[in-house]
């Protein structure tokens, strides 16, 4: 693959932004008749790429060697791949500015709640400025991660980093773990609502769970700790009844099957899904009914 250095990195850079900003203009002026067509195309062509890539790798006589016409498909996936990476960024960046008109209109029009938008904005500025001014040095090269100017006006002692830090484990991370914490609490109500015995169903739930909870902890394994292991009375092996063991059985030999089974299942809805969205045929804002 070739690189580009100088005046000619910046110009393939600029013409290709130019290109792009005139292609979704020309996208952005068509009817919308023809958008729907041309995402239709776009969703295939994409689509039939990958799969064809898939099964069709290169020769093993070498790696720029293809049965597809000498197309070596593995390396333009490569490419290709490399080009979602940029639209998943304008997608985010189309995130972000969705959320700054949002919460700006909050703002402007002081509506209720106003201030929690204005939050967002000063944390938004404080995460990205800090963020930006610790990476400084790898954005622009140099021993500094911060411009002079800036470095200048910190106190002695202070590292450039020292705010994104602050930030990021002395004020996220303990906002993170006080919103686990309070989840609990609504865990806990709905496990209770959710074990009350009023059917069958219920009640063998409801066992279940206290034989694996009671198979967690050190209280449950004491109260089955007398009973031996390996054969004992009548020459059986008793050491199935302790919780702790009882309970990774009902893991292995119950809840496991029962798991792979809801994973096969989600893979083929994952495949029936895949298979609708490439063919344009799951419904959507865009398309308004089915195809």
């Amino acid at each position: 693959m070739w690189t580009l250095h100088g005046l000619s990195f910046w110009l393939w850079l600029i013409g290709s932004i130019a290109a792009a900003v005139a292609m979704l203009a020309a996208l952005h002026f068509t009817p919308n008749s023809v958008k729907r067509y041309v995402v239709i195309a776009l969703t295939f062509l994409g689509g039939l790429f990958y799969f064809v890539e898939f099964f069709i790798p290169p020769r093993p006589g070498g790696p720029e060697e293809s049965v597809l016409f000498g197309w070596n498909l593995t390396t333009t996936a490569a490419v290709v791949g490399n080009a979602t990476q940029v639209v998943g960024g304008l997608t985010f960046l189309l995130g972000v500015y969705n959320l700054v008109r949002i919460h700006g209109n909050n703002i402007r029009r002081l509506r209720a709640g106003w201030i929690n938008s204005l939050a967002f904005f000063i944390a938004f500025l404080l995460m990205a400025g800090s963020s930006f001014a610790r990476d400084w040095n790898i954005f622009f090269g140099g021993s500094s991660p911060m411009p002079r100017w800036i470095l200048d006006k910190q106190p002695p002692g202070v590292q450039s980093h020292d705010l994104y830090t602050f930030l990021f484990e002395g004020l996220l991370r303990p906002l993170d773990s006080t919103m686990f914490s309070i989840l609990a609490f609504y865990i806990v109500s709905a496990a209770y609502r959710a074990f009350r015995i009023r059917s069958g169903e219920a009640a063998v739930l409801m066992v279940a769970a206290l034989v694996l909870m009671m198979g967690q902890v050190p209280l449950g394994m004491l109260v089955t700790s007398q009973i031996p292991h390996g054969p004992s009375f009548l020459g059986i092996d008793w050491s199935l009844l302790r919780l702790e063991v009882f309970s990774q059985y009902v893991l292995n030999a119950v809840n496991g099957p029962v798991q792979r089974a809801i994973l096969f299942g989600l893979g083929l809805g994952s495949l029936a899904m895949g298979l609708r969205i490439w063919l344009s045929l799951e419904r959507g804002s865009f398309f308004g009914s089915e195809v």
